[in-house]
This record gives C-alpha cells, sequence and structure tokens, in this order.
C-alpha cells in the first residue's frame, strides 16, 4: 500500500513564461484529498517542483530538504 496525495488534472496548455504545467492539490470541503491505495494501482509518477516565489528559503540545502 502506499499513500498518495491528490492534485489538480493538468491544464491543456503549460504555463507561457516557463513552459511547465501549474497545478494545485486536489481540494474538497477544505481538506487535501489523500487515499491509501494498492502500489499495483500506480501508472505512473510524476516529479513536482514547488513554487517558492521570488526566492528559495536560504537554510534549505540538499541534506536537510
Amino acid at each position: 500500500l502506499t499513500y498518495v496525495e491528490w492534485f489538480t488534472p493538468f491544464p491543456a496548455t503549460p504555463d507561457p513564461r516557463h513552459g511547465m504545467y501549474k497545478i494545485r492539490w486536489f481540494i474538497r470541503s477544505g481538506e487535501r484529498v489523500t487515499s491509501i491505495i494498492p502500489v499495483s494501482n500506480i501508472a505512473r509518477s510524476v516529479h513536482l517542483v514547488p513554487k517558492f516565489g521570488a526566492v528559495a528559503p536560504r537554510h534549505w540545502t540538499s541534506n536537510n530538504v
């Protein structure tokens, strides 16, 4: 079994500024939607890049994030 946090579907086109697709957590009744599912149900994974704002926190390193 695996824990899954669900996100919105990809939009039809990527963001014109950076060519990446912007998604958000899937929210229902004000709460993030999550599930516990069998690993065999996973069709593919996706690598998500966080939206940092102007600057990523300086204290983050490859050792603590």
